[in-house]
């Protein structure tokens, strides 16, 4: 065989070659890209949050005498399944016919799913000057600082009457 022919011969087999690699590449598109090899299975995984819940619960005690006080008895719990880590702060304000009575500003408080805390406060009726019949309103989280499951349970409203 003369030179000549056989490298033709090479040129077409090796374009034969050539060509067929390239053609079983594009059926099985997961060869030669680095994972003829890949033993790995991907998985997608999908992370849930899972976040506290700051609820609010309010009860106003009557004064037993007109020369009394009402008194607000304030619960606050956690009834997410996530817990709150005392990192963030939060503040929660107590109103009397819409004047601010109270605002705290918590930011040390750590509650566990189902933890509480519970304090009473007297609203003064010299000071803030309330009728026998109104409101007492208590709201939590109020500039919305913490991330919760339910942002629909940070108020209540109590009417109170003497």
């Amino acid at each position: 065989m003369e030179v000549r022919t056989k490298a033709l011969m090479s040129v077409l087999l090796g374009g034969a070659v050539i060509g067929g690699v390239y053609l079983f590449s594009t059926d099985n598109s997961a060869l030669f890209k680095g994972q003829i090899f890949n033993n790995q299975t991907s998985t997608t995984e999908t992370t849930v949050e899972v976040l506290p819940d700051l609820r609010v619960k309010l009860e106003v005690m009557p004064p037993a005498s007109e020369q009394e006080d009402i008194k607000a008895n304030v619960t606050i719990e956690n009834a997410g399944e996530g817990g709150l880590l005392g990192k963030i702060p939060f503040k929660y304000t107590l109103y009397v016919n819409d004047t601010e009575v109270f605002t705290n500003s918590d930011s040390y408080t750590e509650m566990a799913k189902g933890d509480s805390f519970s304090f009473t406060y007297p609203i003064p009726r010299t000071i803030y000057n309330y009728g026998k019949k109104g409101t007492v309103v208590i709201k939590i989280d109020t500039d919305n600082t913490i991330k919760e499951s339910n942002e629909n349970n940070n108020e209540v409203i109590v009417n109170y009457s003497l």
